[in-house]
């Protein structure tokens, strides 16, 4: 009987990984990653084959482990790997995809703390990632038009793009002398026909089901322009709290048929998508002038105001910097400490210059940030003298601002303090902690204070009666400064 057959009716149950190979739970090897076979898996099956002693004490082996424990199962669907569902938002989709940054390049340099945004026609955005593995793969990238809520239009990609929807990756480097191995990529993206919301889908081999990352960025057209308040800072919520964003829409000479239902506008704090006020409709319309008024005495236009974020210096390994208690080099991979953080929400504010929720990838150790800055098991701690009755994470650029495994911090009840550990490649970075509850606002641990130094972003769409998509036709950019 073929070992696979014995293994059948042991009852051990078997995962298929893409390449058809077979893996089995009690084994210590899988017998592929991402589709690739494992040598050492055909030698073990052809020594069991040709040896019946040998075939015969595993067989029996076999049958005592299946007491000890419960194999892993693949689902009812064959055992085959369940497809992955794409997300319109910024992720990852395996846990090998790291530092994924998308970014405009003015003049050969490039902005790593831009939004990823441009104008039509001047499509200057450039992605790139970290692949954790050693050997290239064959990426390619392919493009989505979407609405203002981030959902897939009717618009077919002959209508938006002017090349077959399929873009192979072609630059890639490998990483230099670093303790963990990976594959940097860049990919410029192609010019578009259309201004809107796009999200870009990189997968596997042509194989658009086997996606490993998606990146949202918007193409803006100058249809309509936006005017601010005088004074953003003065016009603050009683209780100090929050940050009230008024403003003008004016399309001029331009034609806009029915703005209270055909425009709808977005505002966003520091790029982050998880607060973003969506779907603001004008409180007046004033026709003879084209103008769009957006001045609420509510809070329909008024975001939390936040802190100012903290930020730890790992530029260097052999030499931290700021915020950080320690780098442990004894082991495989290097091990980096933040210093202990304490909560801010009842502290007075404190100016100090960030950079938004951002990180900037820096390596000042070899000076090569893109292929020889190396990646650290970093330690975040919090304190805390008893847990809080909700879910503490790790926010900013560095998590994509998302809310999952990844980020999620543990009590621990024996030091009274919240910890997590992330791979993150060297550089600076800004972070904050925030709260998941129903009691609990997000910023219990950071505070709030209109002070704060914030960038805001504001994006005008607009659907023609005749093109029944959104077309993102304004945008402006500015800081709440004191």
């Amino acid at each position: 009987m073929p070992t696979h057959e014995v293994l059948r009716h042991t009852g051990v149950k078997a995962k298929k990984c893409s390449c058809t190979s077979v893996h089995y739970d009690f084994l210590d090897k899988p017998a592929c990653r991402r589709g690739r076979p494992n040598a050492e898996m055909g030698v073990v099956f052809k020594t069991l084959n040709s040896t019946p002693k040998l075939y015969h004490c595993l067989c029996l082996s076999i049958l005592a482990l299946i007491m000890a424990c419960v194999p892993l199962d693949t689902g009812s669907s064959g055992g085959t790997t369940p497809a992955k569902r794409l997300h319109y938002d910024n992720r990852s989709y395996e846990a090998e995809i790291k530092t994924v940054r998308l970014f405009s390049v003015n003049r050969g340099t490039p902005d790593y703390q831009s939004p990823a945004i441009a104008p039509l026609g001047r499509n200057n955005l450039v992605l790139e990632f970290d692949d954790l593995v050693e050997n290239q793969e064959a990426y390619y990238a392919k493009i989505i038009h979407c609405n203002a809520d981030w959902r897939p239009s009717i618009l077919r990609p002959l209508n938006y793009l002017f090349e077959f929807n399929e873009f192979p990756i072609n630059q890639f480097e490998f990483s230099m002398d670093t303790r963990v191995p990976y594959v940097h990529y860049t990919f410029p993206l192609p010019q578009v026909k259309v201004p809107g919301n796009y999200l870009l889908v990189i997968y596997r081999n042509s194989d658009q089901s086997d996606i490993v990352l998606s990146r949202r960025f918007m193409i803006f057209s100058s249809f309509v322009g936006i005017q601010l308040s005088d004074n953003l800072l003065a016009n603050q919520p009683l209780d100090r709290k929050g940050q009230r964003i008024d403003f003008n829409l004016f399309y001029q000479d331009n034609e806009i048929l029915d703005p209270l239902e055909t425009v709808s506008v977005m505002i966003r704090q520091n790029q982050r998508p998880d607060n973003a006020i969506r779907n603001l409709k004008p409180n007046f319309v004033r026709e003879a002038q084209n103008v769009l008024e957006y001045r609420f005495f509510g809070t329909e236009n008024v975001f939390a105001a936040g802190n100012e974020f903290r930020f730890f210096d790992l530029r260097s390994i052999r030499f931290p910097g700021q915020n950080v208690a320690r780098v442990d080099l004894q082991k495989a991979e290097p091990w980096a400490y933040i210093m202990l953080d304490k909560p801010r929400g009842h502290q007075r504010y404190a100016e100090y210059n960030d950079l938004n929720g951002g990180y900037s990838i820096e390596n000042l150790d070899q000076g090569n940030a893109q292929a020889g800055a190396d990646y650290l098991n970093t330690t975040f701690t919090l304190s805390a003298e008893q847990p809080l009755a909700g879910e503490v994470y790790i926010t900013g650029n560095l998590t994509d601002w998302n809310l999952n495994a990844f980020n999620r911090m543990k009590y621990d009840p024996d030091r009274r303090v919240y910890q997590k550990q992330m791979l993150l490649k060297q550089g600076w970075y800004d972070y904050q902690y925030l709260v998941k509850a129903d009691t609990l606002s997000k910023n219990y641990i950071e505070g709030d204070y209109f002070e704060t130094e914030n960038m805001y972003e504001i994006f005008v769409y607009y659907r023609p009666l005749e093109f029944q998509a959104d077309q993102l036709v304004g945008y402006r950019a500015f800081g709440i400064q004191r």
